[in-house]
């Protein structure tokens, strides 16, 4: 940006030079607004990156036709192109639209816009762009972003063009018909041919580099949200700090889909209508001059470009009562989708349980509070249908009326003659365009209200995910040091601070096997959330053996929906282990029959059963080979037997590893060392404490 401005300070400077010495005979402002753009890309380096590159690329407008005006100025441009070039008003308003993105940058909404778009356009990754005929190129993503939004802002710009030259050629067209001129029928015909062929170009490549950018924006941004969301167990802490951010999967398949496509296209229909509005002004301005009557004996001449004053009066108008009737529709947005998530994830609840709900006959419960939640979906839709239509009533009648109201307020000049049907058809399209131009947010309300919606809702899920990540002020420390693993002073709590389980001192020494016992409910697994490090609510610290791999097995495995091969080997990449270690664990963990089933792709936590998940679980274990694994009741849905030979296997293919049980069978302590047992003190208080090892039974 700083280039930028200083190319439009030196600009400015040689305008006024030239001023100075007599060569161009420019005002003194055109100076001022050179300035005035030099500044306002100086003081753009504090906005967001998404606001500065459309400031520059309105200074770089500015400084463009600031050049051509300096030429057709000294005479340097053929006559031919005069009536096609950038005028004074071209650098006015061109400096008049960075000040306004200048000052939009303020607004709150738009802070929430830039903060999330931002990323995309600073993103220093390096992408890759594919072109026709085998053609490709790699550099900075972010340099790609601004690359597309430029070139579809200069697609605008030609297609604004493309619509002021069919504007002007409405008027001599219509003139010749009024006049019969068939020649100049056949000529003004030709000319539009070349013109409207030029215009679907244009119209065909910005759908295209839209739809292109859209979801170009989409991947990169969704790979970042989803990894944001990953970050440090962050998806897990949302869920235990009670996080507002409610359904991630919503916000990371649904909202950001909704934000790119909705950024981009409004912000190019805003472009748009800013260009529209500069071209159109300025030729209705002109053209008020040749309506010359009076109303009511006041003549309308006197008042220079009134046809301007009474479309931005309509124009106001329409804006301010279109808030009025639809401001409502944003809060309704944000429920739709909350309540359309919640009922698809319920959906997905019953299908992922479908067994446990049919063996104990829940259908009729299911569905009870199915129809519960989409009742919600129900109300939420009636509102959003009330207060719809009252803003299609009046958006219809406003843009109805828009249609004949420029013919209503023209009439009276062509019939008395002062004006042909060329101008007036001119003048009556050039007034809709600037019409349109002001009431693009009476038209979009529904859209923008829909679009505030999915901001917030974006917002509120980054808020969430990065407090989530935040490491709470009295957060469990966690160290690499040494060879054992020791807790210190160590109390775990519940997220509303409550105490659960306190471990003074407890150290485990490499290679042991220790079995951790005490009654159901006493904080077990916490505690090995803790050790593990993805529970954060508590104090004291736990230090862990220096470069060891340690793995925990909870009681429920997961298992992704991939093949089977992919699943039993999660999370390390394909191929890291050959088919043969991938079939020795297996049959270690007697599960001889799934070895054919290896490229087999299913959701394996519904095929399987309850033991076969542990088997399948142990077996991935084995194939990890982690220095330190911790069983939180792995073994819990496999029989006695079953257990003994299991933990043999794994003694057998782990000799070095420190194991380290939750169970409460008595035969776990036949495979421990020690056992640690947990019980309650007189505050409460559930204390590790060691304890013999003996039967459960008899402890």
């Amino acid at each position: 940006m700083l280039p930028i401005a200083l190319a439009a300070g030196l600009a400015g400077v040689a305008t006024a030079g030239a001023r100075l010495a007599g060569l161009i005979d420019l005002p003194v402002y055109v100076f001022a607004l050179t300035l005035a753009a030099a500044v306002i890309a100086f003081l753009a380096r504090g906005t967001s990156t998404l606001i500065r590159a459309i400031i520059g690329f309105l200074v770089v407008w500015h400084l463009t036709a600031l050049g051509i005006l300096l030429l057709n100025e000294a005479g340097r441009m053929p006559e031919a192109l005069g009536p096609y070039l950038p005028t004074r008003a071209s650098i006015l308003l061109s400096v008049i639209f960075a000040i306004a993105v200048y000052a939009l940058s303020f607004v709150g909404t738009i802070r929430q816009i830039t903060r999330l778009a931002d990323p995309f356009f600073e993103a220093r990754d390096i992408g890759e762009v594919r072109l026709p005929f085998g053609l490709s190129f790699r550099m900075q993503e972010r340099y790609i972003a601004h690359a597309l939004l430029y070139i579809l802002l200069i697609i605008n710009v030609a297609q604004v063009l493309a619509t002021v030259l069919l504007n002007q050629w409405n008027n001599r067209f219509y003139t010749a018909l009024q006049q019969r001129a068939e020649a100049t029928f056949w000529i003004e015909l030709q000319y539009f041919t070349i013109v409207a062929f030029l215009w679907v170009i244009l119209a065909v490549y910005e759908l295209y580099l839209t739809q292109f950018t859209q979801m170009r924006w989409r991947t990169w941004m969704t790979q970042r949200m989803t990894g944001h969301w990953l970050d440090r167990g962050g998806h897990y802490r949302m869920r235990l700090t009670g996080s507002q951010a409610d359904n991630p999967d919503q916000r990371i398949a649904e909202d950001i889909r909704l934000f790119t496509e909705n950024t981009l296209a409004l912000m190019i229909r805003f472009f748009s209508a800013i260009l529209s509005l500069y071209a159109f002004v300025l030729i209705l301005w002109g053209l008020s001059a040749s309506f010359k009557y009076n109303v009511l004996g006041f003549d309308l001449e006197s008042i220079p470009g009134y046809l301007v004053y009474a479309a931005l009066f309509v124009a106001i108008f329409g804006t301010v009562c279109a808030h009025l009737i639809g401001r409502k529709l944003i809060g309704i947005n944000f429920l739709r989708q909350r309540y359309e998530a919640d009922f698809r994830y319920s959906l997905v609840r019953v299908r992922e349980n479908d067994e446990q709900i049919a063996l104990l006959k829940g259908e009729q419960a299911e569905a009870q509070g199915l129809t519960r939640r989409f009742a919600n979906v129900v109300a939420n839709w009636f509102d959003y249908m009330k207060y719809t239509k009252r803003l299609t009533w009046f958006t219809s009648f406003v843009n109805q009326a828009s249609i004949i109201f420029p013919f209503v307020l023209l009439a009276p000049a062509y019939f008395s003659g002062a004006v042909q049907l060329g101008s007036l058809t001119q003048t009556a399209g050039a007034f809709g365009r600037v019409e349109a131009a002001l009431m693009i947010f009476t038209n979009l309300y529904a859209s923008l209200a829909d679009y505030k919606s999915v901001i917030d809702r974006l917002t509120g899920f980054v808020r969430s995910a990065d407090a989530a990540r935040e490491t709470p002020p009295a957060a469990i420390a966690g160290a690499k040091d040494g060879e054992a693993l020791r807790l210190s002073n160590l109390t775990v709590t519940l997220p509303d601070g409550k105490a659960l389980v306190s471990a003074p001192d407890i150290t485990v020494g490499p290679g042991e096997r220790v079995l951790v016992t005490g009654p159901s409910g006493s904080g077990k697994s916490t505690l090995f959330r803790a050790i593990a490090g993805i529970w954060p609510h508590g104090s004291g610290s736990v230090t862990g053996p220096a470069g060891a791999d340690i793995m925990l097995l909870p009681q429920r495995p997961y298992f992704p929906v991939a093949t089977l091969r992919d699943a039993v080997t999660y999370p390390a990449e394909r191929g890291a282990y050959s088919d043969a270690e991938i079939v020795a664990a297996l049959e270690a963990m007697n599960l001889p029959g799934l070895v054919s089933r290896l490229d087999e792709e299913a959701a394996w936590h519904q095929i399987l059963s309850g033991g076969e998940q542990q088997r399948l679980a142990l077996a991935r274990a084995i194939l990890c080979k982690p220095d330190w694994l911790f069983l939180d009741e792995a073994t819990a849905a496999i029989d006695e037997v079953g257990e003994a030979a299991l933990y043999k296997a794994i003694v057998e293919a782990l000799p070095k590893a420190t194991i380290v049980s939750i169970g409460h069978r008595s035969t776990l302590v036949n495979f421990h060392d020690r056992r640690v047992h947990l019980t309650k003190d007189e505050s409460g208080l559930h204390v590790a404490a060691d304890a013999p090892l003996m039967p459960l039974a008899k402890a």
